[in-house]
């Protein structure tokens, strides 16, 4: 056949879901703003008081986020080093991330408990300004790849909408929290604000307005072009951290478990790609029983790694005579902004490494059974 007479191949039709419909709308986003609408509906009923919806944080809100954070917080900072440590390729890929971003931090953490005033608070700091930026990265990256399994293309134009909106999101809740002098207390660290001006939040949200506006008109012209609808779980990740951050930051009984949603996120992309290389090293598809077992064993080895890195390593920080009030959020700070700059490298979409595999869908990796045989009749 000519080759100018062959048709174009089509693109390649991707999934839309790791897993389905109502697994994928849950973890996203679904659970957690069902989560803000049912706490907003109690306020309405007048019962917020009783509650203390809107005042403060109450000890149910503590008590379970204090719970989960040893089976979904802590696992998935885990999982992060797991993806990076278990595989001498990807030591060998990511040589400076491994290698030399510990020990820098290693350095910033023994000049925290050398210099407790004048290093601590600054490290500490960078943590609770870059934890936010992390969290609006992922939503970012969430978003992208929806939006490649769904065939909406991201132009220039359209990331930076995106990401403006997201983005926006963080300045404008992390501006509130940074206006003025002063100083606020995490454990018994005190960390000093930006001293931002009154206006920075109120500027921070009309560019937040601005480029969600712009994103949706985009969106718009998308479907008007492709004459179809853009599946709304693309949108989801934008909507959800918009909930979270602006909304969400002031109902102090919901703030407790936005890190929580995170994490969720976070462990079903984990632990998506986890599964589809283990698959690829057997072979293809496997059976139910593998499945089930290889997410059983590296669920077990991340809850494990998380209680080392939340639990264990403080408390051994306090054997050189430091409180733990002080101890915690030190060594808390350095674990979390080690997992900031792996998870920076790690999950770039460009790399094909990480691109393909995320593309999977769970069901598509498992086989059925084979039918029994059955004993010849004579």
């Amino acid at each position: 056949m000519a080759m100018d007479s062959a048709a174009a191949a089509p693109p390649p039709q991707h999934p839309l879901y790791f897993v389905n419909r109502w697994v994928d709308w849950g973890i996203i986003g679904g659970v957690s703003v069902l989560f803000f609408a049912g706490l907003l509906a109690v306020s309405g009923l007048g019962v917020s008081k009783a509650l203390g919806i809107e005042n403060s944080r109450q000890s149910w809100a503590w008590s379970s986020a204090a719970v989960l954070v040893w089976v979904i917080n802590w696992p998935h900072f885990s999982a992060t080093n797991y993806r990076l440590y278990h595989s001498k390729d990807n030591i060998a890929q990511y040589p400076f991330t491994a290698y030399v971003i510990p020990i820098l931090l290693l350095a910033a953490t023994w000049a925290s408990f050398a210099l407790p005033e004048a290093v601590a608070p600054f490290f500490v700091l960078l943590f609770f300004i870059w934890s936010p930026y992390h969290f609006s990265g992922q939503s970012v990256g969430i978003s992208l790849i929806y939006a490649r399994r769904a065939g909406f293309k991201i132009g220039f134009l359209e990331r930076l909408a995106l990401s403006g909106f997201i983005f926006g999101s963080y300045i404008y809740t992390t501006g509130k929290s940074q206006v003025g002098s002063g100083n606020t207390n995490y454990f018994s660290v005190q960390l000093p604000r930006l001293g931002l001006p009154e206006w920075f939040p109120q500027a921070a949200m009309i560019g937040m307005c601005a480029f969600g506006a712009l994103f949706l008109v985009l969106v718009a012209r998308w479907c008007l072009t492709e004459r179809r609808m853009i599946p709304p779980i693309v949108l989801l990740p934008a909507v959800t951290q918009f909930v979270w951050f602006v909304p969400g930051s002031s109902i102090p009984n919901f703030y407790e478990f936005v890190p929580m949603f995170h994490s969720l996120q976070y462990m079903l992309i984990a632990w998506s790609m986890q599964l589809k290389e283990r698959t690829d090293l057997e072979g293809g598809p496997t059976y139910r029983g593998f499945f089930l077992g290889e997410s059983a064993r590296w669920y077990v080895i991340n809850v494990s790694g998380g209680i080392i890195l939340f639990w264990v390593l403080p408390r051994m920080a306090t054997w050189g005579g430091w409180p733990m009030g002080f101890a915690e959020p030190v060594i808390l700070s350095a674990v979390q902004i080690h997992h900031f700059f792996v998870d920076g490298v790690i999950w770039k979409l460009k790399n094909p490494k990480v691109g393909s595999p995320l593309l999977v869908n769970i069901p598509d990796l498992i086989r059925s059974a084979p039918a029994p045989s059955r004993a010849p009749a004579w």
